[in-house]
């Protein structure tokens, strides 16, 4: 498999986890994580396999109202490996409020059955990601991937 074949394949995965995370559809969510995934969220404890993290996903889910956006920034396959890096917003649902703006780093791992699943998770806060990055995006257009050579 070429490396442009498992660039798509992950960024299919990071779009089928933006699309559980925002219609918080736990079950499609947490097929795409590894059983032993490591979860650091920016200003939460870290969180180790998915026995600690789905509960946090599902405190959050109760009190999200808004959706995630995601611009990709670089993608690094090495093997079964796949390092993403992108920039994140989460904007607000009603007009004028406050969005969250970040820096994301995902490793995807090959699983032996062939699905790429998320085994690890971090974000950040950097002064380099704004709410402008993302001006104009529409419903469908919450991923925008771009070529890393």
């Amino acid at each position: 498999m070429s490396d442009l074949t498992a660039q798509e394949e992950v960024r299919q995965r990071v779009k089928s986890w933006l699309i559980a995370f925002n219609s918080k559809n736990e079950d499609d969510l947490f097929a795409l994580f590894h059983p032993e995934m490591i979860y650091a969220n920016d200003g939460a404890a870290l969180m180790r396999g998915t026995d600690q993290v789905q509960p946090w996903y599902q405190q959050a889910f109760q009190m999200m109202t808004g959706r995630a956006l995601f611009r990709e920034e670089a993608i690094v396959i090495e093997g079964n490996s796949a390092l993403v890096v992108g920039k994140f917003y989460f904007e607000p649902a009603e007009e004028g409020g406050i969005g969250e703006t970040g820096r994301v780093a995902m490793i995807w791992r090959k699983a032996p059955q062939g699905q790429w699943l998320l085994s690890f998770d971090m974000d950040n806060r950097p002064p380099d990601s704004l709410a402008e990055d993302f001006a104009g995006a529409t419903e469908d257009a919450f991923f925008e991937a771009k070529a890393v050579n």
